[in-house]
């Protein structure tokens, strides 16, 4: 089972195999483990650093039908604990991008003995706007994108990567972006993110009680600003820092302020 559950997410351990401290990285929709390729090595004196691909994903060996079954994101969260238990990990601290955030904090809930500190990077429990809650759209505006990814997923890739990332100085982000998502099958892209729209862990995230980061670029168009702010309230004893960057990867466009953040966090 070990070598299945390693092979099948593409796990890379680096950094201090000796270390009993582990840091794992859980990246989020469209992307794969390279996207900590900026901010990993920054850690590898200290730390474990095990670092993954989600089924669809970069390297990930898992097959079509498996993928597609990943229809909640407590499937992912399986895989992550199925990885730490392939590697018989504990006291793991879990840095987690976007909707991986939500992952996490449902790893943290279920096996609370696992996980000791959480980070978020661009994390929201809910992105459409419901009664006194701010989100980042209106249902009408969810609904379009969702119509414009099931009517062409290559075009819409063209047009999404380009605002997500929202990095018109560094290009080369929004390509690498664009080649990710290119790789997805279209049909399980278009399944995977309109859970992403349609999700509400607003209940999950209030119940948390472990130390966490939350970190949000200052401008960041698929997440806002009240969304951040919603988070860090619901979270007790949170912190909540804001990254000098645009987009929905500050790991990517600003690495040097994520590794600043996280150090001053988990030290």
């Amino acid at each position: 089972m070990t070598t299945d559950v390693l092979t099948k997410h593409n796990v890379q351990i680096l950094g201090n195999a000796s270390s009993d401290k582990v840091l794992l990285f859980a990246h989020g929709f469209g992307s794969d483990q390279t996207s900590w390729r900026l901010v990993a090595p920054a850690f590898a004196a200290d730390y474990r650093l095990v670092l993954f691909d989600l089924p669809g994903c970069g390297r990930s060996q898992a097959d079509e039908n498996e993928t597609l079954h990943h229809t909640r994101l407590e499937s992912y969260a399986q895989d992550i604990l199925d990885i730490c238990e392939a590697l018989d990990l504990e006291e793991v601290q879990l840095v987690a991008h976007s909707v991986s955030s939500m992952t996490a904090t449902l790893v943290a809930l279920k096996h609370p003995n696992l996980i000791t500190r959480l980070v978020f990077i661009s994390a929201s429990p809910r992105y459409i706007h419901d009664q006194d809650y701010v989100g980042s759209f209106d249902q009408a505006t969810a609904d379009e994108i969702l119509a414009e990814m099931s009517q062409n997923y290559f075009q819409w890739v063209r047009k999404y990567a380009p605002s997500i990332m929202n990095t018109p100085k560094q290009p080369l982000l929004s390509a690498e972006f664009s080649k990710t998502l290119l790789r997805l099958r279209p049909d399980y892209a278009f399944l995977t993110f309109s859970l992403i729209l349609k999700s509400d862990y607003r209940r999950e995230v209030s119940q948390l009680k472990l130390p966490t980061l939350i970190l949000q670029a200052e401008n960041d168009p698929f997440v806002a600003k009240a969304v951040s702010k919603y988070l860090h309230q619901a979270i007790r004893g949170s912190q909540l820092h804001w990254i000098d960057a645009k987009g929905h990867f500050p790991q990517l466009s600003n690495p040097q302020a994520v590794i600043a953040a996280l150090k001053d966090f988990l030290h």
